[in-house]
């Protein structure tokens, strides 16, 4: 099956990537300093506005097309980008597993 618009995918998957690395970031945050942990919600919250913000960044700038057309390259080397995109999504990936053990960890040990 051919997909209509891969490289909108591709912005999707990073504008949601990102708002939840962030989030859990935050979200550790606020339980080591506040004990106050964020609920679903607002972690969706801001994968949307990550989201929206790469769509605008992406898409209303055409930025998107200039990337594709250049195909630019980190240090100039191929080898070297391949290797940074592949640990950037391997941490955003992960980010899923170890936020929410670090956050249950943090709630277990700080907030009694």
């Amino acid at each position: 099956m051919k997909e209509d618009e891969p490289h909108a995918l591709t912005v999707w998957a990073l504008g949601i990537g990102e708002g939840f690395l962030v989030g859990s970031i935050i979200n550790i945050f606020l339980i080591r300093f506040f004990c106050f942990r964020m609920d679903k919600w607002l972690m969706i919250g801001i994968s949307i506005l990550f989201l929206l913000v790469n769509y605008f960044y992406f898409f209303k700038s055409k930025r998107s097309l200039r990337i594709i057309k250049e195909r630019p390259l980190f240090f100039g080397s191929p080898k070297i980008s391949k290797i940074l995109t592949i640990v950037f999504f391997v941490i955003i990936i992960s980010s899923m597993f170890w936020g929410a053990i670090c956050s249950k960890y943090l709630l277990e040990t700080c907030c009694r």
